[in-house]
């Protein structure tokens, strides 16, 4: 199967499951690796059937065909002594394998790093696991919304009288991915030099710590630092009057906007007043009243009007604002349009997705192929791995691998 991009001629054996794994791998397909996908019988990937909303597309959940493109999927049950041989003898071409198993779970398997670089010492093995192989959290489940919890992320925003304020989106899996993509690719240039792979680890937890460098930093640096207050913060480290505000027909976000400005500009000469009288770090309290008073100044004022009429003022005088879309306005913008793609898919049919994040002159049309069909690619994959017809047709008869199943 040929390919083109600038990962072209790599094999990556792919045993992830759910997002982080996933995207880093499709990350490389799209770079035009090989990526083969080895699920385990009875279903395969999780996130084949682990709907968002029930949503679903030619049969699998779109949370699994929007992350597995660029993939062959294979059938391979490697809790068995033949299994795992099987896997060992792909080892010896590959040239990247990832997993995201929680910690040991490699090791019980015997296809941990020790054991898959004495076959292949050119192999780069990359893993993300939750908290790491160490800690007292080591065996917790790494999943997105307990590590926003966790990290201190849900108390960075919103009101002090409300609920802790989760981020909607699997931040932390996708920010984790991109770091493990990072570290493969590290290792092959090194591997050009020194002709050794290596492992490469990410846990979640330190993604998250990663996305909140300043926030973490900041903190750690403050005599009293800022906690939630009165108003709706869109994050309680940035000043005033950063955040979301109701308009007459909908909302509108600011950034960083000097106060003088906008004091001008929307017609409240009480902002230049707020910002002088600014309190000092270390009175916490006063400094919570300030940033309440200006976000409610602001906020009576946007109220009288609509998005369009603030957006274009705000713009034409130079401050940073935009209108807060849904996602129909925000996927039917002309903007938008070019970073999204059609993909088909082996079972018949189009659908539409994000297209790949990354673009390189050498390869400025990468050929993308929908995601695979459970075992779709099962007997393909051996027979390129080296196993005779004869061979392949008994891992089917022992239930080692499992025979394409192509219309689940």
């Amino acid at each position: 199967m040929s390919s083109t991009g600038p990962l072209a001629g790599l094999r990556v054996l792919d045993l992830t499951i759910a997002l982080a794994g996933p995207m880093c791998t499709q990350r490389m397909g799209e770079m035009g690796a090989d990526i083969v996908k080895i699920e385990a019988p009875g279903g395969g990937d999780f996130s084949r059937y682990s709907t968002m909303a029930g949503i679903t597309k030619f049969g699998d959940a779109t949370t699994f065909v929007t992350l597995n493109r660029n993939k062959r999927s294979l059938i391979l049950d490697l809790k068995s002594d033949a299994g795992r041989e099987v896997l060992y003898r792909m080892v010896k071409d590959a040239d990247v394998l990832v997993q995201n198993f929680r910690p040991r779970v490699a090791s019980k398997l015997g296809i941990d790093y020790a054991t898959l670089s004495a076959i292949n010492p050119r192999l780069v093995y990359g893993s993300i696991s939750g908290y790491g192989e160490d800690g007292p959290l080591k065996d917790r489940p790494g999943q997105d919304l307990l590590l926003q919890s966790f990290a201190g992320l849900t108390m960075n925003a919103g009101r002090s009288s409300e609920l802790p304020h989760p981020s909607p989106l699997y931040m932390v899996d996708v920010s984790a991915s991109h770091q493990l993509t990072e570290g493969v690719l590290a290792a092959l240039v090194a591997r050009a030099t020194t002709g050794r792979g290596q492992e490469i680890k990410v846990t979640m937890v330190s993604a998250i710590m990663e996305m909140q460098v300043q926030e973490l930093t900041s903190f750690m640096a403050a005599e009293a630092p800022p906690t939630r207050s009165g108003s709706p913060q869109a994050s309680i480290y940035m000043e005033p009057p950063y955040g979301i505000y109701r308009c007459a027909d909908a909302h509108i976000a600011l950034a960083q906007v000097d106060l003088d400005r906008l004091g001008d500009v929307i017609g409240v000469p009480a902002l230049k007043a707020l910002k002088t009288s600014r309190p000092s770090q270390k009175d916490s309290a006063a400094l919570m009243r300030w940033r309440d008073d200006i976000y409610d100044a602001v906020a009576a004022r946007l109220r009288e009007d609509t998005v369009a009429h603030w957006d274009n003022l705000l713009t034409e005088h130079g401050l940073w604002c935009g209108p807060v879309n849904d996602y129909a306005t925000f996927l039917a913008h002309p903007q938008t349009q070019r970073y999204l793609t059609t993909m088909t898919h082996s079972k018949g049919g189009e659908y539409r997705t994000v297209a790949p994040a990354i673009r390189f002159s050498g390869d400025p049309d990468p050929s993308l192929r929908g995601s695979p069909r459970y075992g779709e690619h099962s007997r393909e994959v051996l027979l390129e791995a080296g196993f005779s017809i004869a061979e392949v047709d008994k891992l089917f008869a022992d239930n080692v691998a499992v025979s394409p199943v192509v219309d689940v």
